[in-house]
């Protein structure tokens, strides 16, 4: 903008100062205003196109932002959900190996009560038959 005042004062400066008649400058000013005035219009113009271009620009990337924030989104509430789903089957798991563990515990202690009561009795029979001798 400040290029096309300097170019308007200086071209009027020039004609201002020609060698040339009244009407001739006064024909001269108008010819190159007109000419400066399309100039504008035509710098104007292309503005307004490269603005236009722009917005245009900027809302397709908005537009492109939200989808893949959008995919993004989705795509880890599906990892979450998945995720969740795998620590509760595997919770299910170890409380079903805690659960046979510890029926192979019960077991295995009841056995070794068994043995040993059985012991204690046979220790106790020997000890009385021999008691009775």
């Amino acid at each position: 903008m400040s290029f096309l005042k300097g170019a308007l004062i200086g071209a009027a400066l020039g004609l201002l100062f020609a060698p040339k008649s009244g009407e001739e400058t006064r024909e001269d000013l108008r010819r190159r205003m007109n000419e400066s005035k399309k100039s504008a219009s035509d710098y104007a113009d292309k503005a307004k196109v490269k603005s236009e271009e722009m917005s245009q620009t900027a809302g397709t990337a908005t537009e492109n932002i939200k989808l893949t924030i959008s995919k993004t989104a989705k795509d880890l509430r599906e990892q979450l959900h998945h995720a969740s789903e795998e620590i509760k089957d595997e919770a299910r798991s170890l409380k079903d190996e805690v659960r046979e563990t510890t029926e192979d515990a019960y077991v295995d202690i009841a056995v070794e009560v068994e043995d040993a009561s059985n012991e204690i009795r046979e220790d106790k029979d020997d000890s009385d038959l021999n008691n009775k001798i």
